[in-house]
C-alpha cells in the first residue's frame, strides 16, 4: 500500500498529457473530496487508502497552515483533522477554515489521541461534526465519513 497511488495530485499530467479532474469518477459523477490533515506518515497513507477505496477524492496536508490553504483553494467536502499538527493546532485550523473558506464550510472530523472531555467539548463548540480518538477502527472512520457525506 502506497500513499502516492491513493492521493490526488492537482495539476499533475496523466499519460495522455491532459489535466484530469481528481473528483471525477468513472461514469461521470463527481466524487466527494476529503482533505486528510495529518503529520504522521503511516496514518496519512492508511487514511488516504481508506478514503480512496471508499470512493472519495483524497488530498493531503501535513501541517496547520497548509491545511487552511488547501481548504481555501480546494473547498473539500470534509476534512479529517488531527489536533496536534505542526504550524498551529487543529483547533486553530478549524477557526481559520470557518473564517477564511468561502462558500459552504467543509464538515470536519477530528481524529486525535487527545481523549479528554475538555478537548471534545472545545471541538464541538467550534462546530466540528465528529470527534474520533486514536486508535480508531478503520471501518468506523469510513462509516462516519460516509454518514456525513451521503451520495
Amino acid at each position: 500500500m502506497t500513499g502516492r497511488a491513493a492521493v490526488c495530485n492537482i495539476g499533475r499530467k496523466d499519460k495522455k498529457t491532459t489535466r484530469r479532474n481528481p473528483r471525477r469518477r468513472r461514469g461521470g459523477d463527481v466524487a466527494k473530496a476529503v482533505l486528510v490533515a495529518e503529520d504522521e506518515r503511516n496514518l496519512v497513507e492508511a487514511l488516504s487508502f481508506l478514503m480512496s477505496r471508499a470512493g472519495f477524492a483524497v488530498h493531503v496536508a501535513r501541517d496547520g497552515p497548509t491545511t487552511v490553504e488547501m481548504a481555501r483553494r480546494l473547498s473539500p467536502d470534509l476534512v479529517l483533522l488531527d489536533i496536534m499538527l505542526p504550524g498551529f493546532d487543529g483547533f486553530a485550523v478549524v477557526e481559520a477554515i470557518r473564517r477564511e473558506v468561502a462558500g459552504p464550510a467543509p464538515r470536519i472530523v477530528m481524529l486525535t489521541a487527545k481523549g479528554h472531555e475538555k478537548d471534545r467539548q472545545k471541538a464541538i463548540a467550534l462546530g466540528v461534526a465528529d470527534y474520533v480518538t486514536k486508535p480508531f477502527s478503520n471501518r468506523d472512520v469510513v462509516e462516519r465519513v460516509r454518514a456525513l457525506l451521503p451520495d
